[in-house]
């Protein structure tokens, strides 16, 4: 009945159910002389036997660790993973509540963690046991205490995570009183330096997730999961880890495992992002080593030995998630592994029903090169997957519409090749050449995807254009400007400029665009000569005024757009050529008289778009545009008529809010029932 009742108090406060802040004071007194019980010595007078009040003890350690969770999330010192409701007094009215009682608490969590990690040991250490007993238990009551930690410690190990990672990892109470030390066991202060603090708790997060129980429930391994992430938010367990090299191995060999073994989204979720706390943890080790300029900053010499490296280590775990998910990707021929046989739905159904931990390996992927000498060693391996992701994501059925460059796994593959293409090692001249053959080598891949296609599928135009223009805008010139590259690249914007598909075209010009406006003119030059000729033979078309869709419109006035910056990026002597293409379009895209009154809302905003900008070029080039005017009547007098209509127009609109003003005044919306004209002060 204790254990309940303790156990009901911490769910009652973690719930958020409560409204009243007296209300939360009441039960939490209660849960505050429970504390009492836990500073009583095992010889003292027992109401119950031993092993019971074991029971209770854990409970109450349980209750207040759950409490003191939800306070920490409900402040922002914790992530939420949950929905703990509407309660207003959570958070700092909650941590404050708990906060008195920390300093105590905390030793008592962490003498009941060890006392778990000492009775979870294998039977073949039973003899290293405390002869005495540990902090809540006894000798004679070993056994049957051990279900008792078994179902407290979860809650317990997440709480002194937090606490450790709020307060320090030196943090001792000012009175030794406070640490559990029953007279039947040992003292505690021999294991509670930091780095005893340290490997207590990831020992006991690595224990319960290399557990061979793959029954283990969910919610401890996300648990684990959490203290672990929490336990390498502060520097100095992430300096800890990185001291033994082999912890963090080990950590990612159990990720990797994890990732193998539970198909729960939210515990892949949570694997990728305690991998990225062991990254953080190697960058900053490496930033230590290059300040105390040491020559062994980082792995090897290119050299990724399986077992003995963090980089493969890293890999694995990044590999295996996305396996999981893409089977394709797995480099491993013969039979099909185990791991496929748990994979998540592929093509349509991954893009509809991405797991949010997909995007976190290719980004994760990029870092992995900065720890290791001769990064170019795991290039080919990063550019394989990258393309590899592209392909098995964004291939499609070749009468599906849908544009699948803005999925998740998409988006991810080409902010992976972005890093890649702009990575100092592009330019260093110890790796410049081969960095660059590899980049050669991943754009040729990308642009033969859209080759292979079946009868049936196809790639994403979209995405294919994005990953050329990733590369032609990011990559040095020498990776792009090679013919038999850049005339395929070039081709392919073709095709989508002549597509049926509306949406390829607006992208399409809007990446020529992009590509157009690049600093470097051997790269841009080739592709406006190749592509500037068609987008001015699209905006000579009846085509491009005869709109019926807001895409059309759009399609127009980006085209229109590209050929204005073809005008600010041409020579001064070249200009007048480049305006003799551009007035026309837009002259001709003017209406007067009936054909403006009949226009559908599309074509008038065609209309005011294009007298808007050529009223802007006037000013901007007067000598051209003068020239120009004079040189054709038609265009001239055209024009004038819109400018004369345009403002006409305003004029009208203008006599008319003027009108309107007085007239609303004369008629007031809210009537006075009593005159007061003849009040006088």
């Amino acid at each position: 009945m204790s254990q309940q009742q303790h156990v009901k108090c911490g769910a009652w406060i973690g719930s958020g159910v409560a409204r009243d802040l007296n209300d939360l004071r009441r039960v939490h007194q209660l849960l505050v002389s429970s504390l009492a019980k836990l500073r009583r010595g095992t010889s003292t007078a027992q109401l119950y036997n031993e092993s019971l009040a074991t029971l209770e003890r854990l409970a109450i350690l349980k209750a207040w660790a759950e409490v003191y969770i939800v306070a920490m999330v409900g402040n922002g010192s914790a992530p939420d993973e949950e929905d703990f409701g509407d309660f207003e007094f959570r958070g700092e009215s909650l941590l404050n509540l708990v906060q008195p009682e920390l300093v105590s608490l905390s030793q008592h969590w962490l003498a009941a963690l060890r006392d778990h990690a000492l009775l979870s040991l294998p039977p073949e250490f039973a003899s290293q046991l405390p002869h005495d007993g540990g902090a809540f238990y006894t000798t004679d009551t070993m056994e049957s205490s051990r279900p008792h930690y078994s179902a407290s410690w979860p809650p317990i190990l997440h709480a002194a995570s937090l606490w450790l990672n709020a307060s320090g990892f030196d943090c001792r109470p000012a009175n030794d009183s406070l640490v559990p030390n029953n007279n039947n066991s040992t003292s505690n202060k021999a294991g509670d330096s930091a780095t005893d603090r340290f490997h207590l708790l990831f020992g006991i997060c690595m224990e319960a997730l290399c557990s061979p129980r793959s029954s283990e429930p969910v919610e401890s391994v996300l648990t684990c999961l959490q203290a672990l992430y929490t336990l390498l938010d502060s520097a100095w367990p992430r300096e800890t880890l990185m001291n033994d090299r082999s912890l963090g191995i080990e950590l990612c060999n159990v990720l990797h495992r994890l990732i193998l073994t539970r198909d729960s989204p939210s515990v892949q979720l949570m694997v990728m992002e305690v991998l990225k706390q062991v990254m953080k943890s190697a960058q900053e080790s490496l930033d230590s080593q290059k300040k105390k300029k040491l020559k062994e900053m980082v792995e090897g010499a290119g050299e990724i030995t399986p077992g003995q490296s963090l980089v493969f280590a890293v890999l694995e775990v990044c590999l295996c998630l996305l396996v999981r998910q893409l089977p394709a990707l797995n480099p491993t021929p013969g039979p099909t592994p185990i791991v496929m046989q748990h994979c998540f739905p592929r093509q349509k159904s991954l893009n509809e029903n991405v797991s949010p931990s997909f995007q976190k390996p290719a980004l994760l992927l990029t870092s992995v090169m900065y720890y290791i000498s001769g990064a170019v060693a795991i290039l080919p391996t990063i550019l394989y997957l990258t393309t590899g992701v592209i392909k098995e994501t964004a291939t499609k059925n070749i009468n599906d519409l849908t544009v699948m460059a803005t999925a998740v796994p998409v988006t991810s593959a080409l902010h992976c090749l972005r890093t890649l293409a702009t990575d100092k090692y592009c330019k260093d001249e110890r790796s410049a050449e081969e960095w660059q053959k590899l980049l050669q080598s991943a754009l040729a891949k990308v642009i033969d995807l859209a080759k292979t296609g079946s009868d049936e599928t196809k790639l994403d135009d979209v995405t294919m254009l994005l990953a050329i223009a990733v590369f032609v805008l990011h990559a040095p010139a020498e990776v792009v400007c090679a013919p038999n590259l850049q005339y395929p690249c070039i081709n392919q914007f073709k095709q989508c400029l002549q597509s049926n598909n509306i949406t390829v075209k607006l992208k399409c010009v809007q990446t020529m665009r992009t590509i157009f406006a690049h600093q470097d003119r051997n790269v841009a030059t080739p592709y406006i000569h190749a592509l500037a000729p068609r987008l001015v033979e699209f905006l000579y078309t009846d085509t491009c005024r005869h709109l019926s869709s807001d895409a059309e419109l759009s399609l127009t006035l980006e085209s229109i757009q590209t050929v204005e910056t073809l005008i600010t990026l041409a020579e001064p002597k070249h200009r007048v050529q480049m305006l003799t293409l551009l007035v026309p379009i837009l002259v001709n895209c003017l209406l007067e008289g009936p054909a403006l009154k009949e226009a559908s809302n599309l074509t008038r905003v065609l209309h005011e778009q294009s007298l808007q900008k050529l009223m802007k070029i006037g000013p901007q080039y007067p000598q051209e545009f003068k020239t120009l005017m004079s040189q054709s009547t038609d265009l001239r007098s055209k024009l004038e008529a819109a400018v004369r209509s345009s403002q006409q127009a305003q004029q009208r609109a203008k006599q008319e809010s003027n009108t309107a003003k007085p007239t609303s005044a004369q008629a007031p919306t809210i009537k006075l029932k009593t005159d007061f004209s003849n009040f006088t002060s």
